[in-house]
């Protein structure tokens, strides 16, 4: 109040009230505008005066809440399965957005994402297992203004051979075909290597170009009783599957 009716002039400050400037055309007793993420923390405050003084009103203070922007997004990763695996996220918002890790499931030609019980920090990290390869993870960010999502990240997991499919002992005919299949999984995929024994397993010689996992050939009356495996290798390791006989008749 004040009598003549006192002008107005709004200010603002952006180092915490330690200076002051006037706000062009901003002379009405309410002072609105379009609010941006820079605004946060600025201070107004409206000075009064007519021909007998000034008089300045305390400051306010705006906060301005922004839903969440992604500022590191997850990157691809490989390792060796028993080792950390590692993924950080990060964001920016107002008010500081939560976090929570999720993982892909590959359903179709999509993928259905589901929470991490207790992945709620920007890094997530656990102990990678074979069946952990070709998952994807990414962090969703939240806060009172939105959310967003960060890309995926991809985890490679290396791994030795593991032998899902043994040789089984087979009986044909003479002149017939004797087939033997094996099969294993591992990381990066494992080479095969069929080899054979006329010992009884005690000495065992690599058979040239039996190298797919079903090893196929015309049975002679000499391969009686002769022993066939699969030899599985891959960078992290070697293993071989059990070993099947042959009886030709």
């Amino acid at each position: 109040t004040g009598n003549p009716t006192p002008t107005v002039q709004w200010q603002v400050s952006t180092n915490g009230g330690t200076s002051w400037s006037n706000i062009s055309g901003a002379t009405n007793t309410t002072y609105s505008f379009t609010a941006g993420s820079g605004d946060k923390g600025k201070q107004y405050r409206a000075v009064f005066k007519n021909s007998f003084g000034s008089a300045t009103s305390s400051a306010a203070t705006l906060t301005v809440n922004n839903a969440p922007t992604v500022t590191q997004n997850p990157t691809n990763s490989t390792v060796r399965s028993g080792s950390t695996a590692v993924f950080t996220a990060a964001a920016m918002g107002n008010p500081t957005p939560t976090v929570r890790w999720q993982i892909g499931t590959k359903i179709n030609s999509g993928t259905s994402w589901s929470n991490i019980s207790g992945a709620t920090n920007t890094t997530y990290s656990f102990t990678a297992a074979s069946g952990d390869n070709g998952k994807q993870y990414r962090a969703v960010f939240i806060n009172s203004a939105g959310f967003v999502t960060s890309s995926a990240a991809t985890l490679t997991v290396h791994y030795a051979p593991s032998v899902t499919q043994n040789p089984s002992s087979s009986t044909v005919k003479l002149g017939a075909t004797a087939s033997f299949t094996a099969a294993a999984t591992g990381n990066p995929t494992p080479t095969i290597q069929w080899q054979i024994s006329t010992n009884g397993g005690t000495i065992w010689s690599n058979i040239s170009g039996a190298t797919s996992t079903t090893y196929r050939f015309t049975a002679a009356s000499g391969d009686n009783r002769k022993q066939f495996r699969a030899v599985f290798k891959n960078s992290f390791g070697t293993l071989t599957s059990s070993a099947a006989v042959l009886t030709v008749l």
